[in-house]
C-alpha cells in the first residue's frame, strides 16, 4: 500500500507543479467553466440510464475521491448523505475530506482490497483515476474490487479521459477497448451507454476561455475532440 500511495502522491506534487493550483479553479481560471460543463453533461446523461437506482436507499461509492467532489454532486441529486461513501490511499485527503463533509463517509483505504462486504453498493464509481494508472496489473485489480463490491444488476460508472498522451507516459487512455479488457465485458458486466463530456483540453480549455458559445456545437460536430466519457456498467450477476 505505501508504494502505491507514494505513486499517487507523487503524481499529484507532479501535475501540479506543472499546471498550477488554479489549474481547474472555476473561479479563477476562465478555462474551466465549459470543461466543467461538459464532464457534469456526461455524468448526469449516464446516471439517467442507472434506473435502478433509489434516491432514498442506493449506497454509493467514489473510489479514488479525492477531495470528495464527485459525492456533492450526488447530494444535489437528492442521494441521502448518509449512503455516499468515498474511499482514498492518501491519508493527507482523507483527512481534510472528513473535516469538509461531516456527513459523508470517508475511509482510507487502498482500492486493490477495499475493507467492504461484497454486493455492498447501488453504484460504484471513479473520475479520472484510471487514466493516472499506467499499470495494467494494478487497474485489474481495482477493476476486480469494483465489481466485487457492486450489487448484482446494479451500475458501475467510470468517468474518464480516452485518449493516451503521446508526450506523457503518466497517463493511459480508458479507451473501450481498456474498459472491456479491465471488466470483463460480456462475461460479467454489459455497458449500458457512453455518454459525451469534456473536449480534449488543449482544445476544450482554449474554447471555453476565447469562444464559450460554440463548445457545445465543437462537441456535436467534431466528436472526436471528445476527450472525456462517462461509461455506465451494469453488473450482469
Amino acid at each position: 500500500m505505501e508504494s502505491i500511495q507514494k505513486q499517487t502522491q507523487d503524481w499529484y506534487e507532479e501535475y501540479y507543479q506543472k499546471k498550477g493550483k488554479d489549474r481547474n479553479d472555476l473561479l479563477t481560471n476562465p478555462e474551466v467553466l465549459f470543461q466543467h460543463l461538459g464532464f457534469e453533461d456526461s455524468v448526469i446523461s449516464a446516471l439517467r440510464r442507472a434506473v435502478h437506482l433509489d434516491r432514498k436507499t442506493s449506497k454509493i461509492l467514489d473510489v479514488g475521491c479525492g477531495g470528495g467532489g464527485s459525492l456533492m454532486r450526488f447530494l444535489q441529486l437528492g442521494f441521502s448523505p448518509n449512503n455516499l461513501y468515498g474511499i482514498d490511499i492518501i491519508e493527507e485527503r482523507i483527512n481534510e475530506t472528513r473535516k469538509k463533509y461531516p456527513n459523508l463517509n470517508f475511509i482510507c483505504n487502498d482500492a486493490t482490497s477495499m475493507q467492504f462486504e461484497s454486493n455492498m453498493f447501488d453504484l460504484v464509481l471513479e473520475s479520472t483515476m484510471f487514466v493516472q494508472i499506467t499499470s495494467e496489473k494494478l487497474s485489474q485489480k481495482i477493476a476486480e474490487e469494483m465489481l466485487r463490491v457492486t450489487k448484482p444488476a446494479r451500475y458501475i460508472l467510470l468517468i474518464d479521459w480516452r485518449y493516451s498522451n503521446p508526450g506523457n507516459s503518466n497517463y493511459l487512455g480508458v479507451s473501450t477497448k481498456r474498459i472491456t479488457k479491465m471488466f470483463s465485458i460480456g462475461s460479467s458486466l454489459e455497458i449500458i451507454c457512453q455518454t459525451k463530456g469534456a473536449l480534449v483540453p488543449p482544445v476544450g480549455r482554449t474554447v471555453s476561455k476565447y469562444l464559450p458559445s460554440a463548445y457545445f456545437l465543437l462537441r456535436a460536430i467534431f466528436p472526436f475532440l471528445v476527450g472525456q466519457k462517462a461509461t455506465l456498467l451494469k453488473k450482469l450477476r
